[in-house]
């Protein structure tokens, strides 16, 4: 893939010229002539009706911008994307700006003119320090995760106990309500209904608790031969009475070349029930599409679960992998399903990315490597 870059420079003649020559270096560039444009580009907001480019990687910023200067943009920049890197250019008599420029985030600063070479170089540079630093977070993330999936193994086996002996007791007092001999039919059914809470309340117990198992990597580890696009079908298979219930349309879309992948097929089972679930809740009472997608492309099976629900909001995003962290109702969400997901792909070697626009729906991106599985160690 591409390099992705927005060069950003009020001159219009130099900008269009330097665009070529790094396209003709094999990046791929977008041009902005003010720093409004660069934000609207690089900062997309949620009402934006254009549909979002890729991600742009590195941004190079003139310093001498009209309205927003460079160092603006850069401030804005960093505030909301910081895994985008910028490189600042500027003239000699700049070189002050372009070092508080380095202050504020920018990876480096090129003198103008540009040597075109010294410039992709450059770009390429940021582009690895880019990929360091988010290789970096994962790690972090994972290991979180890993922390958080021991502890929440070992309080589901604490909770499973006392959820057991409540099933077992309650069983037996419906039995003994069927035997006794209750005039009062009212209280009658007063106590059987709150014999049913119970049960209820239990097998919501035992939900959570299995999924606190998943987050501890308790679930079938066997490797086999699977065609992933066949797992995904079949999730949507499993909801199509509720979808049916909830007014949503289903659909899907597969490559035919799909290649076969040799993994655990219950790791991909539960990614796949765990995110159409989770779109199906995001459209409850207002109906929509719920569509999976899948193609192979750069050594990659790349899967994509999108709905037209509520959306997730801007504040909300950065941490729906929160172990815990739910946009439903109390009681509607557990908070692990996406945390799940993430650490099941992790482990696999691949990742899952969500996009989101609230009123317009939900993206969730899962891929992972064409090449063999290999089970962790240890």
């Amino acid at each position: 893939m591409p390099d992705r870059v927005l060069l950003v420079d009020d001159e219009v003649d130099f900008a269009a010229l330097l665009a070529e020559r790094l396209t003709a270096r094999g990046l791929s560039v977008a041009v902005a002539h003010d720093g409004e444009e660069a934000l609207r580009v690089l900062c997309p907001k949620p009402d934006d009706a254009r549909p979002a480019p890729d991600e742009v990687e590195v941004a190079v910023l003139d310093v001498n911008l009209p309205g927003k200067s460079g160092l603006d943009v850069l401030r804005e920049l960093k505030a909301e994307r910081p895994h985008i890197e910028a490189i600042m250019l500027t003239g000699a008599a700049e070189v002050g700006t372009a070092v508080t420029g380095m202050k504020l985030g920018a990876v480096d600063y090129l003198l103008k003119p540009v040597d075109v070479d010294v410039l992709v170089m450059a770009i390429r540079q940021a582009k690895a320090r880019r990929a360091e630093k988010l290789a970096g977070l994962r790690m972090i993330e994972t290991g979180k995760l890993a922390v958080v999936g021991s502890l929440a193994e070992g309080v589901a086996h604490e909770i499973n106990n006392p959820v057991n002996i409540m099933f077992h007791e309650a069983g037996w007092m419906d039995d003994l309500l069927s035997d006794a001999d209750i005039a009062d039919k009212d209280l009658l059914r007063e106590l059987r209904g709150a014999v049913s809470r119970i049960l209820t309340q239990g097998r919501r117990c035992r939900s959570i608790t299995a999924k606190l198992l998943s987050l501890g990597g308790r679930i079938d580890p066997r490797p086999q031969r699977i065609r992933p696009d066949r797992l995904a079908a079949a999730a949507l298979k499993a909801v199509k009475a509720r979808a049916r219930s909830m007014s949503v349309k289903l659909g899907s879309d597969f490559a035919r070349d799909m290649p076969e992948l040799f993994l655990p097929p219950a790791h991909l089972e539960q990614v796949f029930s765990h995110l159409v679930d989770n779109a199906l809740d995001a459209m409850e009472d207002r109906g929509g599409e719920l569509r999976i997608t899948g193609r192979c492309e750069d050594g990659k099976v790349v899967f994509v679960v999108s709905d037209t629900g509520l959306g997730i909001s801007p504040a909300s995003l950065p941490r729906i992998f929160d172990p815990f962290f739910s946009t439903k109702e109390v009681g509607k969400g557990s908070g692990l399903g996406l945390p799940i997901c993430r650490g099941i792909m992790t482990n696999l070697g691949g990742d899952v990315q969500v996009e989101s626009e609230p009123g317009r729906g939900t993206s969730v991106t899962v891929w992972l490597p064409v090449e063999p599985y290999r089970p962790p160690k240890g």
